[in-house]
């Protein structure tokens, strides 16, 4: 284990006859692309190696079912323990601990403050000491805060364990994020992404069922119900996270050792493959472990295109927070059983998870992620106004279905993040940006909190009225930036297109625009 935590990129210098900047992606084939002597690549980089699609549909295969299930379950724990307090909540934990809907809201927006912070501090961390270090250190402390909830017994050392929870599990997402750009090309990433979060619909949904059965559990031991189902979940995070600790590999070059056997999960020639096929697709990854600098900080700070993606996710996301919340609480308001009301609550998770994935495969094969990305806004928006419109004389089953309208909306932050991902460079960047993108995803929770207030209960239609303009506004936001992204690239090929061959070289070897700035760079729609 110690030799894992230990492990560095390897390089070498491999000399060539044309300089080209690292963090250019040309409309060239970028497989044709040198760097300059003094740049440093991955050990396992070849230059001039050739493969057959076969042997990387091979290598594609091994990190999918080895590195990408294991990403799958790490989020599926992560989730389980964050969407349990809504199960939590319907069984009555505020009552137990003496607190209503305004505890509730306030607890909420406290955890996303906190979680906001952390997401950006704790991927500075991240990049120093490598994902595969900090994953299972985080998962193992978020564990202990979980069970920790067995023993709370009142309002302000309810406030206290969420916040402690708010900052262990703050820079997982944007740590496993940036891992496994280092692992998928661009066209891959999109459908792997929109597992990663898709996955949160299964873990709802499996909260959800096994809330139906250790809710029954309530009195044994003298614990509640709710207490119960934060003891198993702590638990079994606890289980994952110390696999993970022999499991993850550094990277591509050093899978050998630990769990993952002396011989590691690559040949020699599929390492190479492995890493090759990577910096081919986005030469910026070649410096996927260097570690940040202000100068990275001030290159994000500055791009207004970056600003646009974290103003979807910011004002596109925020109407899942009082749904997220409320879900079982809304269902058992119909009139059903709380453990009925709980385990309702599935098909809803798992008619998003599959929508989720469909959207986003068909994004990854046709590109134009934007678009992909409307469905599941415009889908949202369609469930507000049913849920709006329905009339109070309607029976449960029919509030129920419309309800499930509206929490069954397919995911499409993981697509909003690879083409986000996409448009980014250098890395260091990209790396900035998935803390901020996750951030902004958190950090809605505060307002996002006090949308569904006790005074516009039972029905919401003040709170419903602003989620429908919330995503119709992050609706215009998708179009508007690629209309931007698109006319930028038809001026630049202009331009390009305008230069002379010594001009473009000339601009190649001078230029002191960076990665996602270069005229040569061309921006996915």
């Amino acid at each position: 284990m110690v030799q894992d935590i230990k492990e560095t990129v390897e390089v070498i210098d491999i000399p060539i006859s044309e300089k080209k900047k690292p963090d250019d992606r040309s409309s060239t084939d970028v497989a044709s692309v040198s760097t300059d002597e003094s740049e440093k690549v991955p050990l396992d980089y070849v230059h001039d190696l050739e493969w057959t699609p076969e042997e990387e549909r091979a290598v594609l295969n091994k990190i999918d079912l080895r590195l990408m299930s294991f990403a799958l379950l790490m989020s599926f724990v992560l989730h389980m323990d964050r969407t349990n307090i809504a199960n939590a909540i319907s069984d009555g934990l505020p009552a137990d601990l003496g607190f209503g809907i305004t505890g509730i809201n306030t607890s909420t927006l406290v955890h996303s403050i906190i979680f906001t912070a952390g997401t950006v501090c704790n991927n500075v961390i991240v990049k120093r000491f490598g994902a595969h270090f900090t994953i299972p250190i985080m998962m193992n402390a978020w564990a202990i805060c979980t069970w920790a909830h067995t023993f709370l017994h009142n309002f302000s050392g309810y406030i206290v364990l969420r916040i402690v929870l708010a900052l262990t599990e703050a820079g997982f997402i944007p740590a496993c994020v940036s891992y496994l750009t280092g692992w998928y090309k661009t066209n891959e990433l999109a459908t792997r992404l929109s597992w990663f979060w898709g996955i949160q619909s299964f873990a709802s949904a499996f909260s959800g069922l096994i809330s139906f059965g250790v809710f029954r559990m309530s009195g044994i031991g003298g614990l509640q119900g709710w207490k119960w189902l934060f003891l198993i979940d702590g638990v079994f995070t606890h289980i994952v996270g110390v696999i993970a600790i022999f499991y993850i590999p550094a990277n591509p070059s050093s899978t050998a050792g630990g769990l993952r056997g002396k011989l590691g999960w690559f040949t020699e020639r599929e390492k190479q493959i492995a890493v090759t096929r990577i910096i081919r697709d986005d030469l910026s990854k070649k410096d996927q472990y260097e570690r940040l600098t202000w100068h990275d900080v001030k290159i994000t700070v500055m791009d207004t295109k970056l600003w646009t993606h974290l103003i979807i996710t910011f004002i596109g996301i925020m109407p899942t927070t009082p749904m997220s919340t409320y879900f079982p609480t809304l269902i058992r308001g119909y009139g059903f059983p709380v453990t009925t009301s709980n385990l309702l609550t599935v098909p809803a998770c798992f008619i998003g998870l599959f929508f989720s994935i469909l959207i986003a495969k068909s994004a990854d094969r046709f590109g134009n992620y934007s678009l992909h990305a409307l469905i599941g806004c415009v889908w949202s928006m369609a469930g507000f106004l049913a849920l709006q419109f329905i009339p109070d004389s309607a029976g449960r089953w029919s509030f129920y279905a419309v309800t499930l309208l509206v929490s069954s909306s397919p995911a499409w932050h993981g697509m909003q993040i690879a083409w986000m991902s996409s448009n980014l460079a250098p890395v260091g960047k990209r790396t900035i940006a998935f803390g901020a993108v996750v951030g902004a995803a958190n950090i809605c929770g505060v307002p996002g909190s006090q949308i569904y207030l006790q005074s516009d209960s039972p029905r919401f239609h003040k709170g419903n009225w602003i989620n429908f303009g919330l995503l119709a506004g992050a609706s215009l936001l998708f179009l508007s930036l690629r209309a931007r992204y698109a006319l930028t690239n038809k001026a630049r090929t202009k331009k390009w297109n305008n230069f002379s061959d010594e001009q473009k070289k000339e601009y190649s070897n001078t230029t002191k625009d960076e990665g996602s700035d270069r005229l040569d760079f061309k921006f996915r729609l």
